[in-house]
């Protein structure tokens, strides 16, 4: 990652209560960054919060580059004080049940953070338009393996039929989800039906009903007809 200006997390406190400046909370969280090893915060961004540049912005959290005392640069989701979660809590466990590397490693979570790996990459929606519809189609393979990988660990992610937005292609080639905030545990998780659904949509293809009709039964419990679901999908 280029140079980017770097920060003490005084100058940051309205950011860690936003978008209310509450002095109390803002001490609270100052500390517990800096008991975490959160040395202070990068400039960094494509998204302007008070001035500041941020990874991200949403309903729920602001997304923060750091540099930490042991890890090097990671990311640290705080949650909005006027944010309808509770807890950050769920959306870091579910992350951290995972059994595969198709999620940013989380290093740590609590009601309010979680910090987790940075990943240096482009977004699938991005990578799409800058690239040709056989390159896309090579990535979305990578995309159909991690989200089988998905399903493995019985987790569902539940916005995957927005990869684009939820999906990070990285500088390797290989690709990571993103945004577990609405993600949950199931016995019968298909994100691979989702990114199927997608697939048709953004490349163009015809959906095939031979094809829904594995993926139902995909779904049900034979997570073993992956490849021939695969197979299928090239053919088109």
């Amino acid at each position: 990652m280029m140079w980017k200006e770097l920060v003490g997390l005084e100058s940051i406190r309205k950011l860690l209560t936003y978008p209310y400046d509450v002095k109390d909370i803002s001490d609270f969280r100052v500390e517990r960054l800096r008991s975490l090893g959160v040395r202070g915060v990068y400039n960094y961004g494509s998204v302007a919060v008070n001035g500041f540049k941020v990874l991200g912005k949403g309903h729920a959290s602001i997304v923060l580059l750091v540099s930490h005392e042991s890890l090097g640069d990671v990311v640290v989701k705080v949650r909005r004080l006027d944010s309808k979660r509770k807890s950050l809590t769920n959306e870091g466990y579910i992350m951290s049940l995972v059994k595969y590397d198709v999620v940013p490693k989380v290093y740590y979570y609590d009601d309010d953070f979680i910090m987790m790996e940075y990943l240096d990459g482009t977004l699938l929606g991005d990578y799409i338009r800058l690239h040709s519809t056989e390159e896309v189609i090579k990535v979305f393979l990578k995309v159909f393996e991690a989200s089988h990988k998905l399903d493995l660990s019985s987790v569902d992610h539940l916005e995957l039929s927005k990869p684009h937005k939820h999906v990070m292609v990285l500088r390797d080639g290989n690709v990571k989800f993103l945004d577990f905030e609405s993600a949950r545990i199931s016995e019968t998780p298909c994100n691979l039906c989702r990114v199927y659904s997608a697939y048709i949509h953004l490349i163009k293809r015809k959906d095939l009903t031979h094809v829904r009709g594995l993926l139902k039964t995909y779904k049900l419990g034979r997570k073993d007809l992956f490849k021939d679901i695969v197979e299928l999908i090239l053919k088109v």
